[in-house]
C-alpha cells in the first residue's frame, strides 16, 4: 500500500446533473456498501444522496478454495455486454387487461 487516499469516482447529481462527489461512508460489509455524495454544483445545488455499492459476480475465481461469499460466475465479456438488444430504448408499456372506452 502506498499511503494514498482512494478517489471513488463521481457521479452526476440526480437533481442538478452536476459533477457529485463521496463524502463519507455508511453501512458497508464485504458485499455491499454505502456512499454519501454531495453535489458540487457551482450554482449551490447542495444536493446530498447515497450510492449503494454491491458486488454482484464473479469474472475470475478466487485464489482461495473457501470464498466467504459465492458469487455467481460469468465470463468478462458477458459482464462487459450485459445490456441486451432491447435495452436501447425506454421500456415498453405494460400490458393492461382495462379497456378504455
Amino acid at each position: 500500500m502506498s499511503g494514498r487516499r482512494v478517489q471513488l469516482p463521481h457521479v452526476n447529481c440526480p437533481a442538478c446533473g452536476g459533477r457529485a462527489f463521496a463524502q463519507t461512508v455508511g453501512k458497508k460489509s464485504l458485499l455491499f456498501r454505502e456512499l454519501y455524495y454531495a453535489c458540487r454544483n457551482p450554482d449551490a445545488c447542495g444536493h446530498v444522496f447515497v450510492v449503494e455499492m454491491t458486488a454482484t459476480r464473479s469474472t475470475k475465481p478466487s485464489r482461495f478454495p473457501t470464498p466467504l461469499h459465492k458469487l455467481p460466475m460469468t465470463t468478462w465479456r458477458e459482464a462487459a455486454n450485459d445490456r441486451a438488444a432491447n435495452d436501447d430504448g425506454p421500456p415498453d408499456e405494460p400490458e393492461s387487461s382495462v379497456t378504455v372506452t
